[in-house]
């Protein structure tokens, strides 16, 4: 009988043992279901928070804006009201044009150069890399209007080239060079090592592996970036303000000054009439309106691309 009262103590005193060690499990099990509720709660309260002036804006663009446009608003040059005509404002269809061909020029002279430079920058641990990181890093944070000082000295000045669609161009294109390099460097580094060595081991130098290997499948972030930076060039107005000129026709040609949607929201906002002032909430909506489908087709591309790599 003494052999099982001693067998049965030990057991006792487990199952007391686990009792107690489930209590204080499902207390901190409680406490952290508590905090972590109550954190969810203090996200939820601050998006909330943080999409009443976005809301807000866009239901002011949308209001104000939808109804000053029409088919004259895409396919008219401005006009001047006059007292006999005040509501005559025309369209802005050379700002359209200017814009769409002030980020083609920009395009054509960032994107590949930035994408050069971001594959040397992740694919080399040089001092001249560290260097070139640290300039882009910092270019990424300048005030837009030093780009646009910056063209107007260097091509407008300098070379003598004058008011010009390649001066607004060569403005945003310092403008996005800063984005597509960095995003395209993350982008690479990415790229699991082992698909590198796999390239190596296969005999492949080195520049083979990274432009056929490494950058095919890096191209959905460089992609990405791309398309983001062009977006933010879009909608910037202090560097192209001092060097495009502003033109009334639809100018495509390089050396032709030409006008922005930018520019034209610029130069409405400060006129003394009413209709000039409210096509503003037009152009500024159409102006959203690009740069949301820009950034959206961005991140659709990037994750149907996803989707086919998993």
């Amino acid at each position: 009988m003494s052999d099982i009262v001693e067998l049965e103590e030990p057991i006792g005193a487990g199952h007391e043992l686990r009792a107690e060690i489930r209590r204080v499990s499902n207390r901190a099990r409680a406490r952290r279901l508590t905090i972590s509720r109550f954190m969810v709660a203090l996200c939820v309260l601050a998006l909330a928070i943080a999409a009443v002036p976005l809301v807000m804006l866009m239901y002011e663009l949308i209001k104000l804006g939808a109804p000053v446009i029409d088919k004259t608003f895409f396919t008219t040059v401005p006009a001047t009201p006059t007292l006999v005509a005040p509501n005559a404002t025309g369209g802005v269809s050379n700002a359209i044009v200017g814009s769409l061909a002030l980020n083609l020029y920009a395009s054509i002279l960032a994107i590949p150069l930035g994408v050069l430079v971001g594959i040397y920058l992740a694919e080399t641990e040089s001092k001249m890399a560290t260097s070139l990181r640290v300039v882009s890093q910092t270019m990424a944070g300048a005030p837009s209007i030093l780009m646009g000082l910056f063209a107007f000295s260097f091509i407008v000045h300098d070379l003598n080239i004058g008011f010009s669609a390649l001066a607004g161009s060569f403005a945003l294109a310092v403008l996005m060079l800063p984005v597509i390099i960095i995003s395209t460097e993350i982008a690479v580094r990415n790229v699991p090592n082992s698909l590198r060595e796999a390239g190596l081991a296969l005999g492949a130098k080195p520049h083979k592996v990274s432009m056929r290997i490494v950058l095919p499948s890096a191209l959905t972030g460089i992609v990405t970036g791309s398309i983001l930076a062009v977006s933010r060039a879009v909608g910037e107005t202090a560097p192209v303000l001092l060097v495009i000129g502003g033109g009334f026709t639809n100018a495509w040609q390089p050396f032709n000054p030409v006008s922005a949607l930018p520019l034209s929201i610029f130069e409405n906002a400060k006129s003394e009439w009413p209709s000039q002032r409210a096509q503003v909430w037009g152009i500024a909506l159409v102006l959203v309106a690009f740069v949301f489908l820009l950034s959206l087709t961005a991140r659709i591309w990037a994750s149907r691309k996803q989707q086919v790599r998993n």
